[in-house]
């Protein structure tokens, strides 16, 4: 269960939470500016295939997060909807909040539908929860709620194809592959070769232009006990600190090398396919697990080829 006092009483972190799960869920996302109660509103474009044609809509989104004290949102925290959604265009409004609304609010949002003008929906925290727990939002929780996460690393789905499993783990999205089991690798290897990413000292950055090392996939070729890992070094566009090379990385990863060693023996020979992308972390668009580090690459990540080379054979 999500505890939402863990976010800072300011609201900024919950409206960073908000944005990223309306990202993660395929719409796209404006900041609006500041607004005159000094939070931040958004603008959300929803589209969606007809039956005749494709549409959108343009949704005004509303954050307030009032956790630390538990009191409703009241009618003064929402009041000239149909104006802030007439100066952007918008004809839909929804109010995102850490508790929930007040009935008042509720009936008011009620009159305003009725009307025809606007659409009007919210999502308490009851919502928020839910919307969380969905696959390709699930590592919401590990960013915004540590604490609440502790207990709860993985979360593993089922996919249509045998021996083939989308997972959460912590804050990373992955698949999870075997050669011919009809189960996943153990998980307990797969913690070991995120905690060998993790240890790679990358170079240091602003909050828009950061590197980062993100697992997409661990395939484990059963008949031989060998995994292949497929990682992406998402690194800033244009920065001072350069991404670190495939020679700096293989220092730590060993590619080729055993996953496990007692200084004689070692098995589980892991080999790594890194692949560079560079990226723009200010766009409104950019989220760490985006749709685009996948989709290219089902197949690859499904029966374990190499998406270009392995590591040792970029050296």
């Amino acid at each position: 269960m999500i505890d939402f006092t863990e976010l800072p009483i300011d609201g900024i972190k919950f409206e960073q939470l908000i944005r990223e799960l309306l990202i993660r869920s395929g719409f796209e996302v404006h900041w609006t500016g500041v607004g005159p109660d000094g939070g931040r509103d958004l603008v959300v474009i929803e589209r969606a295939e007809g039956s005749l044609a494709p549409f959108q809509r343009k949704w005004l989104v509303s954050c307030k997060h009032y956790a630390k004290s538990g009191k409703s949102v009241g009618l003064d925290d929402v009041k000239d909807i149909n104006d802030a959604c007439d100066a952007v265009g918008a004809s839909g409004f929804l109010l995102a909040c850490s508790t929930q609304p007040s009935s008042t609010v509720v009936r008011r949002f009620e009159e305003i539908e009725g009307r025809g003008k606007l659409v009007v929906r919210y999502w308490d925290s009851v919502e928020i929860e839910k919307r969380i727990a969905a696959p390709q939002t699930f590592a919401l929780n590990h960013l915004f709620f540590p604490e609440s996460s502790k207990g709860n690393p993985w979360q593993i789905y089922a996919t249509q194809s045998p021996s083939f499993w989308a997972a959460n783990y912590k804050e990373y999205f992955l698949y999870l592959s075997s050669r011919t089991a009809h189960t996943f690798p153990t998980l307990t290897d797969v913690e070991a070769i995120v905690r060998r990413l993790e240890s790679i000292k990358l170079p240091e950055g602003t909050d828009w232009n950061r590197h980062f090392l993100r697992p997409r996939a661990v395939y484990f070729d059963n008949k031989h006990e060998q995994f292949s890992v497929f990682v992406d070094y998402l690194y800033p566009e244009k920065h001072e600190a350069k991404a670190l090379g495939p020679a700096e990385l293989n220092e730590v990863l060993k590619d080729g090398e055993g996953l496990y060693s007692d200084g004689g023996v070692m098995w589980y020979l892991t080999h790594w396919d890194i692949r560079y992308v560079p990226c723009m972390q200010i766009s409104d668009h950019f989220h760490l697990d985006h749709k685009d580090y996948y989709q290219p690459f089902m197949d690859r990540y499904r029966i374990g080829f190499a998406r270009d080379e392995f590591l040792s054979e970029m050296l």
